[in-house]
């Protein structure tokens, strides 16, 4: 993933809420783009990954666009950036504390899901099944789960480590950051899915 856009020009209206079912080749191929804000409240699948409500509601983008293509036509392409503070809790000093998380990626859309080759997993876009409607909310909230830090830990503790934690060591902050984003997280995903329809 890359992170490829800005915010919004202020002066693009805000939508009420995302689309349940938007059609993302039709909007890609307009140059579409909405952006608003949604509740936490709204997001029950990435609530149950959070230790409190606190923080401010989610800011979102989307913007469609078709990129050229020598010999082939264009693909279509959308945009997607969240904003969010996350409450979580610190894995150094088991506090409470906020995660800002500000993150956006390319969507290449397809007709069918490819499959997960090598190539396809170093892509800086992100191949999205989009024949059927694709619904936005579900789009938004899957983006800040992958966007959760695997260890969330304050950048320096307020009160220091507890008794039973020790300081992270560079060596340990470097095996998490070298850990694939996507690891587990999927998996995760799913689980917090079929947890919901269930």
């Amino acid at each position: 993933m890359t992170a490829a856009s800005s915010k919004s020009p202020p002066d693009r209206p805000l939508a009420s809420r995302p689309p349940h079912a938007l059609a993302l080749f039709d909007f890609a191929r307009a140059e579409g783009e909405l952006r608003g804000v949604v509740p936490l409240s709204a997001l029950p699948r990435l609530r149950d990954l959070l230790a409190s409500d606190a923080g401010a509601p989610v800011e979102w983008t989307l913007r469609g666009f078709q990129r050229e293509r020598a010999g082939m036509r264009p693909q279509a392409m959308v945009v997607l950036h969240v904003h969010a503070e996350l409450g979580l809790i610190c894995q150094r000093c088991l506090q409470d504390m906020i995660q800002e998380v500000d993150d956006a990626v390319e969507f290449r859309l397809v007709v069918d899901e490819p499959p997960l080759t090598l190539e396809e997993l170093e892509a800086e876009d992100e191949a999205l099944p989009a024949q059927d409607p694709v619904d936005v909310l579900e789009l938004i909230e899957d983006q800040l789960i992958l966007a959760l830090p695997l260890v969330p830990m304050h950048a320096v503790c307020p009160q220091g480590p507890t008794a039973e934690q020790s300081p992270a060591t560079p060596g340990a902050a470097a095996q998490v950051e070298r850990q694939h984003p996507f690891a587990n997280l999927r998996e995760l995903m799913g689980n917090t899915k079929k947890r919901g329809a269930s």
